[in-house]
């Protein structure tokens, strides 16, 4: 059994050009990195976008492995025209900031080409399960190539069905027979804040 831990990259800045972390994003990969350290990974790989290779760094260092680049593990928002704005971060009178808000997920992005995006997002999954059988893996992409991926495993025909959080974890595992299976969905326990402990009395 082979085990992919697909992980969206931190909260990023907005207003640029394939922008990097915020501080509140950095914040959050440190924490990651704390939680997936002791996954025992077998290899790591990461979107080329600044956000994920900045989300990836602390886990590198903490585990002492170094992220191969996989350009197919990009977003869909490769080639567009304006800066980048987290989906949080939209002005309200955008009609995608309804979307959101109504869970209407695939609106998001109506004009993609959802057949191409699809087959690259599995074209990524192949490659990086091939290449580690009886591994476990992790890969710092996106919010839309980890949608995208899930919802074909799951034979769903919807490409856009839920909103991963920062740095949250999705899991699938790679039987010995060749099916991918849906292991887990957006697991955020690392970002759960610590809560005081009332004393014993």
């Amino acid at each position: 059994m082979t085990e992919l831990l697909l992980v969206r990259h931190g909260l990023p800045v907005a207003g640029v050009f394939d922008p990097g972390l915020s501080p509140e994003g950095t914040a959050q990969a440190e924490r990651l990195a704390d939680w997936l350290a002791h996954e025992k990974l077998d290899a790591l790989y990461v979107s080329p976008f600044q956000r994920a290779r900045e989300t990836m760094a602390p886990l590198e260092r903490l585990t002492g492995l170094t992220a191969t680049v996989l350009d197919d593990l990009r977003e869909w928002d490769t080639d567009v025209s304006q800066p980048y704005t987290p989906p949080e971060q939209i002005g309200t009178g955008d009609p995608r900031a309804a979307a959101l808000a109504e869970g209407r997920f695939e609106d998001f992005v109506p004009d993609l080409d959802w057949d191409a995006f699809r087959g690259r997002a599995v074209r990524a999954m192949d490659t990086i399960l091939d290449a580690h059988p009886g591994g476990r893996v992790a890969a710092v992409c996106h919010g839309g190539i980890t949608n995208t991926y899930l919802a074909t495993v799951l034979g769903l025909p919807t490409m856009f069905w839920f909103h991963p959080g920062y740095t949250s974890v999705s899991r699938v595992r790679r039987m010995p027979g060749g099916r991918v299976v849906l292991h887990s969905v957006n697991e955020t326990a690392h970002m759960i804040a610590e809560r005081a402990v009332d004393p014993v009395v």
